[in-house]
């Protein structure tokens, strides 16, 4: 069975209560054993930060080779739940041996999809909690009519370089104003209609200078990046 079918069911978490990982007595103790378990019911590391790599798709070489019988264990990709750190449940959020907190994951085993793609790139961006959605929208209108001393402060700002950095990356990696406003953007800010041109504004993004914000990097494990 290929993970999309069977995590259509359940969900990581609700695996890893499957697996019988969820109560203090039998929780790994250690990565190794976190990346053998988790590589048994196909789930990932998903950390909230810059995470290591290897460690983060490790489950994910165990288990997609087992799913899709002669395919590219390195071509897996970690998709996330989409969560912000400070998130109410804090029971789903785990720590590996060097202090990265991360949340169960799911893996992703054909990266040749473009939506297997966009789900790597989202989890590879910094998270969008509730203070920068709330102002995203108006923070990215004036910065593209007004410019960015006319962008209030604190979590303005922030939204500004998140958007930026989001579309910049978007667009390195071969992904779209489709892919990064109704399906990004929209998606984890709960927005289901954007008052412009998204595709213009989308390109306005990724023209804005480096000193507002940068692409995170290739996603594509073909490093067919743009």
């Amino acid at each position: 069975m290929k993970p999309s079918s069977l995590l259509s069911y359940l969900s990581p978490i609700a695996l890893i209560g499957y697996a019988g990982l969820t109560s203090a007595g039998v929780v790994p103790r250690s990565d190794a054993d976190t990346i053998a378990n988790f590589g048994r019911i196909g789930i990932c590391l998903a950390y909230f930060d810059q995470g290591p790599i290897e460690k983060e798709l490790a489950p994910c070489k165990i288990w997609c080779p087992t799913q899709i019988p002669g395919s590219d264990p390195n071509a897996v990709g970690c998709k996330g739940p989409g969560i912000a750190e400070d998130q109410p449940d804090q029971s789903v959020i785990q720590t590996d041996d060097d202090g990265n907190k991360f949340t169960p994951g799911e893996c992703i085993c054909d990266l040749s999809g473009a939506e297997a793609i966009l789900d790597v790139v989202i989890q590879g961006l910094s998270q969008l909690d509730n203070v920068i959605c709330a102002v995203i929208v108006q923070a990215i209108v004036t910065l593209l009519e007004e410019g960015l001393k006319f962008v209030p402060g604190g979590s303005s700002v922030e939204a500004v370089k998140k958007a930026v950095e989001g579309a910049k990356t978007f667009a390195e990696n071969g992904l779209d104003a489709l892919d990064y406003f109704p399906d990004y953007v929209g998606k984890i800010c709960d927005i289901s209609d954007f008052n412009f041109d998204i595709n213009g504004v989308f390109d306005q993004l990724t023209e804005q200078p480096d000193d507002i914000g940068v692409s995170m990097g290739c996603f594509r494990k073909d490093k067919a990046c743009k």
